[in-house]
């Protein structure tokens, strides 16, 4: 009976389809959903909804980390301007760092960066107060931590995540808004042995995850080398390691460069067809290559500094959409 009961979950008769669309509709009009926070952007990227997946796509030391933790930090300032903070949460779960090196990107800011403290160079006194005003920033962190090595712990497939948030759930009472997963060919999948195969249902799984949960999930995705031999190094969807489960999967799509890590400093590149910007390590390339329901295709030209969690507009140009890439 219980099994009937949860297959029963998953049929929408007419009448309730239509009620529940309804609900559907009236949310969107009232919740603006989850945006970047930089006005080029959002006028054109449909904000992230519930169930939604978006994977961002860059070679290393590109920005992926940088820009997720971005993102977890604007949505986790909403929550508290919106006085949520005891009941919601972003979620960032890493396979490729520990808790406590993740963590530096969200305490990081004017006093010190995420590089000083990986040299050791900040006053622990500071480090001391960030830990008491960290307690009330609700951004949570599912992954292995320095502090807990030598422990018992599972091994984090999805299944794992997805009993760990359903835990903040019933013991916290904390509901996920936005979900972080980085990244994504780190994603182990039980009892399939083929990595192909694995990273091909990561997607799926993390796409599962997030209507399930009810959270938008953003994913990073490393690019293959292919990209550095690229005169515009911007990774297209083909580039994404394994990746036509990601592009079919994907409800939005983003390929990121940072000029600073491949050609010289100082130099020019040109974007938009001709305009061109001068190489520094705050120049970041951000371009959209696929969003469902709308036209994608369309680049910014950011100033970012990664270590401090800071993004802005530079200049924003909308490009045609080459049929190729969808």
């Amino acid at each position: 009976m219980k099994k009937q009961s949860d297959f029963r979950v998953l049929v929408h008769t007419p009448a309730e389809l239509a009620q529940e669309h309804l609900q559907w509709a009236e949310t969107i009009q009232t919740d603006p959903g989850i945006q970047f926070g930089i006005s080029c952007i959002d006028k054109l990227v449909i904000p992230m909804r519930p169930g939604d997946l978006t994977s961002i796509i860059a070679r290393p030391s590109h920005g992926k980390t940088s820009l997720m933790a971005y993102l977890a930090r604007q949505e986790a300032n909403r929550i508290i301007a919106r006085d949520a903070k005891d009941r919601e949460a972003v979620v960032y779960v890493t396979w490729e760092q520990s808790a406590e090196e993740l963590e530096t990107f969200f305490q990081a800011d004017d006093q010190y960066s995420a590089s000083d403290v990986a040299w050791g160079r900040v006053d622990l006194d500071i480090v001391r107060k960030k830990a008491v005003q960290r307690a009330s920033v609700p951004i949570w962190v599912i992954g292995h931590g320095i502090a807990r090595a030598g422990q018992m712990m599972p091994r984090m497939t999805p299944d794992t995540v997805l009993g760990a948030i359903e835990t903040m759930q019933t013991d916290f009472g904390i509901r996920p808004t936005l979900m972080l997963f980085d990244y994504v060919q780190l994603i182990p999948i039980p009892n399939v042995k083929d990595r192909v195969q694995q990273v091909t249902e990561v997607p799926i799984r993390v796409k599962e995850l997030a209507l399930r949960i009810g959270a938008p999930a953003v994913v990073g995705v490393q690019a293959s080398r292919d990209v550095d031999n690229k005169s515009e190094k911007i990774p297209e969807m083909r580039d994404a390691q394994w990746s036509s489960a990601i592009e079919q999967t994907s409800d939005k799509v983003f390929g990121l460069w940072r000029p600073w890590q491949t050609e010289a400093p100082d130099t020019t590149i040109e974007l938009f067809g001709g305009e061109k910007f001068v190489v520094n390590e705050w120049l970041l390339v951000i371009r959209l290559l696929k969003q469902r329901g709308d036209r994608g295709r369309h680049t910014w030209a950011l100033y970012f500094e990664p270590h401090f969690m800071r993004l802005a507009e530079i200049e924003t140009r909308q490009e045609p959409s080459p049929e190729a890439i969808f």
